[in-house]
């Protein structure tokens, strides 16, 4: 049964240099992951733009070499402010807080940064972040929300992911059911998020829904909990909330990913040896095997455990069905070169960061959310 399946096409997994290991490049051949998701690491930071651009562009094309696939996902997180991997001279725009009421800075951002990630081979952006900054608490999205009600974040992420898609770059919602309303981060803990079903769809689910009803290709789930609707599983891990509510209720029908499995929230359960099993029968599509604790050779152990297990019968045509949407997903996917951004554009794009960001719409302060670098 498990010959039929292509069970490393549910991976995404990340080099961990400039350049590809001997290891990394056997296990990427045995793994053929959907992709690779791109850090700070991957890029020589303090060299100059011809030569980090040259040597990034070896990467990945060793990548792909590696894959065997004629389309792969090359994806980032690229949200602004701090959660932003490139070196100069790639554009650093100000947080989403601070333009997020501005439709047409909206827009434009979007727009800029995808013709950026276009030139720099990227095809999937892990952005918009759907949360609602409604924690001041908040130690992890707070700025990186476009707004404070479910209003003003739904008319906003929907016109951000739109003009993504328009320039090229498959955009990801994050992270659902919603992470705006918790005091804990969980790149270190497990955060819970208190509300009830009801104040969930009149708050949290609304941004999601929106993007939703406006074609979003891919969401991205939280490692939190909501005892509310799952007293035993993180978001993730949670059927209740990944199935019965994305997929029944709100009617997603596109990719789902889990947030990357190299965080403390998630973490633990990799050495269960069913996550594999428990994240598919939550409805999860993908696995993002990233992160400092994680590694591509953790993706093929999972794998293979997977393979070995006996759910794979039970939970044949549930698997079919997340291998055809993500096959079919991958052939729709652009497939770009790596080039060399010229100065005319650049200069536009660094001075309409440095408009929003003297201009701010809200007020900035101290923060600076960890992420993965």
């Amino acid at each position: 049964m498990a010959k039929e399946l292509d069970l490393g096409l549910r991976f995404i997994v990340e080099p961990s240099g400039t350049s590809l290991t001997a290891d990394e490049s056997a296990a990427l051949r045995d793994l053929k992951p959907s992709g690779v998701m791109l850090r700070k690491r991957n890029f020589a930071q303090n060299a100059p733009y011809q030569e980090w651009l040259a040597q990034y562009s070896r990467l990945l094309q060793d990548v792909r070499e590696a894959i065997g696939r004629p389309n792969i996902i090359v994806s980032i997180d690229h949200e602004g402010g701090n959660v932003h991997r490139f070196p100069p001279p790639i554009t650093r725009f100000p947080y989403p807080a601070l333009y997020g009421r501005n439709r047409v800075a909206v827009e434009q951002v979007a727009s800029m940064m995808a013709s950026e990630l276009r030139a720099l081979g990227v095809n999937l952006s892990f952005s918009p972040c759907a949360d609602i900054h409604s924690n001041a608490n908040n130690p992890v999205i707070n700025q990186r929300s476009f707004g404070q009600t479910a209003r003003d974040v739904a008319e906003s992420v929907c016109i951000f992911a739109e003009a993504l898609r328009t320039g090229g770059v498959v955009p990801c919602a994050k992270h659902f059911p919603g992470h705006g309303d918790t005091s804990a981060d969980s790149h270190y803990a497990l955060p819970v998020v208190a509300r009830n079903l009801d104040e969930l769809r009149q708050q949290e689910f609304l941004p999601f829904a929106a993007l939703i009803a406006s074609g979003i290709e891919m969401i991205m789930s939280a490692h939190l909990m909501v005892p509310a609707l799952d007293q035993k599983n993180q978001a993730t891990l949670s059927p209740t909330i990944m199935r019965q509510i994305l997929r029944d209720e709100l009617s997603f029908k596109g990719i789902t990913i889990a947030d990357a499995l190299g965080m403390k929230a998630i973490h633990d359960t990799l050495s269960s040896g069913s996550f594999a099993e428990r994240a598919h029968a939550a409805g999860i599509d993908l696995f993002l095997m990233v992160g400092d604790t994680v590694s591509i050779t953790d993706a093929v152990a999972i794998r293979d455990e997977w393979a070995r297990s006996q759910s794979l019968s039970s939970a044949h045509s549930s698997l079919r069905d997340a291998q055809q949407r993500l096959e079919a997903f991958l052939l729709s996917l652009p497939q770009y070169a790596v080039t060399e951004l010229d100065q005319k554009t650049l200069d536009i794009h660094h001075a309409l960061a440095a408009t929003l960001a003297t201009n701010a719409a809200w007020s900035t302060f101290d923060f600076n959310p960890v992420g993965f670098d």
